[in-house]
């Protein structure tokens, strides 16, 4: 695999609220601050296009045009869905984009697909919630387990949720219609946890953190096990599943690529490194594209070409 440079620019954006994502509608990737939104198209001139920063009622602080951000919110976020404009108009205190690129403690509410409920996600506390005719009301509250939770993940089929913390615990925490049930660990990497995601079928979840990413099986106890492990930061990971293809955000190391086989576990197919670190990767839906923000003073975006898949 090889990923080819073709577009690289600074935009006025502030580089402490930018955040990056891929739009099938545009054909081009999305990056945004609070006040405005650019798109940046993978062919043609490449030219930056300044979209409308007005913004939809009920946008979450997030800055693009309605048709723009109906097509974010549709797509699922560590299988979690967003919920629609109306919703968000009525709790105008959550706060999406700060969601998105710092953590979940902004008061953002998400819907829980495979059991219909609506949760608000926190480093300490969980919360269950439900519509009624006065909009939602809350059901349950519980506490997380371990230390200052910094991400989490939806079980595609159960009613359950997994979080990992800053000291690299991992649980996986049930809940019926009224109320949370018990958590229970499923992995203990003494590091730092960035991101956890499960197999659409929910039988594996894979997790990433400050050097190391993991996958953990379910066994025929109903219990997740460690299943193979890749000695590698991982700020962050996209895992295209279908494809079985994993990209991993390493921070100073750049950017790897993976293929994971299920029972033989990861081989690397391609990375790049830069002078300086990685703070954000997207890819496109088809697996062509790339996009990296970095860690530095300006709103540096690169895209690239992804050759050899």
């Amino acid at each position: 695999m090889e990923f080819r440079l073709i577009q690289e620019r600074t935009l006025d954006l502030q580089p402490q609220t930018q955040w990056t994502w891929w739009s099938a509608k545009l054909n081009s990737f999305v990056t945004c601050d609070e006040k405005k939104a650019f798109a940046l198209p993978v062919d043609g001139p490449g030219e930056a296009v300044l979209l409308n920063s007005a913004g939809p009622s009920g946008a979450a602080n997030l800055p693009v045009p309605a048709e723009v951000y109906d097509e974010f919110v549709a797509q699922p976020w560590h299988g979690f869905r967003f919920l629609g404009r109306e919703d968000y108009a009525k709790h105008a205190e959550g706060d999406l984009l700060r969601t998105l690129v710092f953590s979940p403690d902004y008061g953002l509410l998400v819907a829980h697909p495979a059991s219909g409920a609506i949760l608000s996600l926190r480093s300490g506390s969980i919360e269950l919630m439900a519509r009624d005719s006065a909009g939602l009301k809350t059901l349950d509250k519980a506490k997380t387990r371990g230390r200052h939770v910094l991400a989490f993940a939806a079980h595609p089929t159960d009613p359950a949720i997994a979080y990992g913390d800053n000291a690299g615990a991992f649980h996986l925490h049930r809940f019926d219609d009224a109320k949370f049930g018990k958590a229970t660990k499923t992995a203990d990497k003494q590091r730092k946890a960035s991101r956890l995601e499960f197999s659409p079928d929910g039988r594996m979840l894979m997790v990433g953190g400050m050097g190391y990413l993991a996958t953990l099986a379910l066994g025929p106890d109903r219990k997740f096990a460690p299943s193979h492990e890749l000695s590698a930061s991982a700020r962050d990971f996209i895992w295209c599943f279908e494809r079985n293809l994993v990209f991993v955000n390493q921070g100073m190391n750049g950017v790897a690529a993976y293929w994971h086989d299920p029972r033989k576990g990861f081989e690397k197919i391609g990375e790049f490194r830069l002078s300086e670190a990685v703070q954000q990767l997207a890819v496109s839906s088809t697996q062509s594209h790339l996009a990296i923000t970095l860690q530095t003073n300006s709103a540096e975006v690169q895209l690239y070409e992804i050759a050899g898949l």
